[in-house]
């Protein structure tokens, strides 16, 4: 029997998919909000369960990117990198190219959460600015943050749970062997094909020069948060050399804290926030824990998770349900002393999950959130539409890859 948690799960995937009943456009944060509800209320999880499955180090990470995110927008410093980063780009398929790419090296070492919260307003801009497909670019922004964050152990939170796992020796150079080539193909593949939404790539684009205003006191402050920021991610990188994990909040400490602290337009910048976000990851976190309680995805889990596609595809698939993160923590202890490549191949299936549904990665749903409060948006569809040959494509060039490296390296 099938149990009442899943059916309200499976109620909310479909209102994600339709997003309107009768002429009323549904928010994805109050579907999955209205999800959490009904599982608190038919007593699938109780309060207590449901307060401690909220990871609040996950919503304080975000409400501390995006305040950091508003005051770069805030401050014009934003605008000024966007202009500086395309200016060389003399064609609309030069700054597809550049977009996909910087996104990518971006949320291999930033994570693809904070690139999300940061590359929307970017996305929009080169829509704007360029006359690019807004589509276009939302969806080079989607793809390239997950593709690229799959590159390095702190490219998202489940990267590192499987580099701190102690199955993955130096993670840094095992994650340069197995996952950097095939990521590069994934982002290569994705730029050909999202050339053929541009119908004149080859046409010029005009670089105008244009006067940025700033406010020089949040500049100064943006700047001091960014560099605090730089400096938390590189030690963020040493100390995962020596197994040492160094919280994902602190991170977005730097990032807020001096702007909270000492700018005068601090309240400005709370009410900047995407609230309804923060909201979605909470009541998410809520749906989900209701779910895994109810023991229903542990029944349909393949038994035998020593194939590398096997692995792959329950990554993929599971992941849609009950977010990767936990699917990762569930997996772990399973693979204790199996060998490098299929750790490689867990974090390449979780990650590519991301790839194939809107709520199949936390950036996408963040990216979705800052373009519809900015008037832009697309259907699950449409989304599906591009994901599904994406994520076939992933799961043959990663699997592949993995593949050869492992008989390799022996």
């Amino acid at each position: 029997m099938v149990p009442i948690a899943v059916w309200i799960l499976a109620a909310v995937f479909c209102l994600i998919v339709v997003r309107r009943i009768g002429g009323v456009r549904l928010p994805i944060w109050g579907i999955m909000t209205a999800g959490a509800f009904a599982a608190l209320i038919l007593g699938t999880i109780s309060i207590r369960d449901a307060f401690f499955s909220i990871n609040y180090i996950v919503i304080l990470f975000l409400l501390g990117m995006f305040v950091f995110g508003a005051a770069l927008e805030k401050s014009g410093l934003l605008h000024l990198a966007s202009l500086k980063g395309f200016a060389r780009a003399a064609t609309k398929k030069a700054v597809l190219f550049w977009f996909i790419l910087l996104m990518a090296i971006f949320s291999a070492f930033l994570m693809n959460d904070t690139v999300a919260i940061i590359g929307t307003t970017v996305a929009l801009f080169c829509a704007a600015k360029y006359k690019m497909p807004v589509k276009t670019m939302l969806f080079a922004l989607c793809f390239a943050v997950t593709f690229g964050s799959c590159m390095t152990p702190i490219g998202n939170p489940q990267n590192l749970l499987v580099a701190l796992s102690g199955g993955v020796p130096f993670a840094f150079l095992q994650f340069l062997l197995y996952l950097v080539v095939p990521s590069v193909i994934c982002l290569y593949i994705l730029y050909r094909i999202l050339l053929l939404t541009i119908t004149d790539p080859d046409s010029s684009v005009v670089q105008e020069s244009e006067e940025v205003i700033f406010d020089e006191s949040l500049t100064r402050l943006t700047k001091i948060a960014l560099r605090l920021v730089l400096i938390a991610v590189a030690c963020q990188i040493v100390l995962s050399f020596v197994g040492i994990e160094m919280p994902f909040v602190i991170i977005a400490a730097a990032a807020a804290l001096p702007l909270l602290l000492f700018s005068r337009r601090r309240v400005e910048l709370l009410r900047a926030v995407d609230w309804s976000t923060l909201l979605f990851f909470a009541s998410m976190f809520v749906l989900m824990a209701a779910v895994w309680n109810s023991g229903f995805i542990q029944t349909i889990l393949p038994s035998e998770i020593s194939s590398i596609p096997v692995l792959f595809a329950s990554a993929v698939i599971v992941s849609q349900f009950i977010s990767n993160v936990p699917f990762v923590a569930l997996v772990l202890p399973l693979l204790e002393g199996s060998g490098i490549p299929l750790y490689m191949t867990l974090v390449a299936g979780c990650t590519a999950a991301g790839s194939l549904t809107i709520i199949g990665a936390a950036s996408t749903v963040i990216i979705l959130q800052h373009a519809e409060k900015n008037g832009k948006t697309f259907s699950f569809l449409e989304f599906f539409r591009m994901g599904l040959p994406m994520t076939l494509v992933a799961a043959a060039v990663y699997i592949g890859w993995i593949f050869c490296i492992g008989l390799l390296m022996g």
